[in-house]
């Protein structure tokens, strides 16, 4: 198994937590967005879009970050990829949520504050419309989190690892969470697993070379 990936940006990252959990050590290939690698003739016949991660596994090429998710966890077998069909359906809800509205409106904090500046295009204020879609998504994350240990539930899924990515940079980007205690004890309890830890010193690794 082969994964292009740029470990800076949320959607990468949880792809990393992932293989951290399940232990197991794909190939990584860098791609680096901030020189455009992402736009060379040899990236784009791989992945016409452009974008990563990209997953290779045999005859499979696999674009989209949950989508790598799900396959991940389910060739192996993981129990993060739940066996029920309607446990199935509540992942998928909440994957399909980050991807159309949590992701721009968490993302961006760590994005601007911490990922533009090591590229070198300098820092950047969120504007009052990101806060508010900020407060929002967070919102809506802390009233999951009411009844529920986790996102769709008691048991870890893949839904969580897949929003915990958008916080690894939690406390760097000083994003906001005072007022969302449910989040924060969510945050804590995962940001405490070694899979977590071990993905946060891969990332200052790759930050500090």
């Amino acid at each position: 198994m082969k994964i292009y990936i740029n470990p800076l940006t949320a959607n990468n990252i949880k792809v990393l937590l992932l293989c951290n959990l399940l232990e197991i050590d794909p190939e990584f290939q860098v791609v680096a967005l901030n020189k455009g690698e992402q736009r060379s003739d040899k990236f784009l016949a791989i992945s016409p879009e452009g974008q990563v991660p990209v997953l290779l596994d045999a005859d499979l090429l696999l674009t989209e970050s949950n989508a790598i998710l799900q396959y991940i966890a389910a060739k192996h077998q993981s129990n993060l990829w739940p066996s029920d069909f309607i446990e199935q359906a509540k992942v998928l809800r909440i994957l399909f949520w980050q991807s159309s509205y949590f992701n721009s409106g968490v993302g961006a904090f760590a994005h601007r504050k911490i990922v533009m500046p090591f590229w070198g295009f300098g820092f950047n204020e969120l504007d009052a419309e990101q806060v508010t879609k900020y407060h929002k998504s967070v919102g809506a994350l802390e009233a999951m989190l009411k009844k529920n240990n986790f996102v769709t539930g008691n048991s870890i899924s893949i839904a969580d690892i897949s929003l915990s990515a958008f916080f690894i940079f939690a406390s760097k980007a000083e994003m906001p969470l005072e007022q969302y205690p449910n989040t924060q004890v969510w945050l804590r309890n995962i940001s405490r697993q070694h899979w977590f830890i071990k993905t946060q010193h891969h990332l200052e690794a790759f930050m500090s070379n």
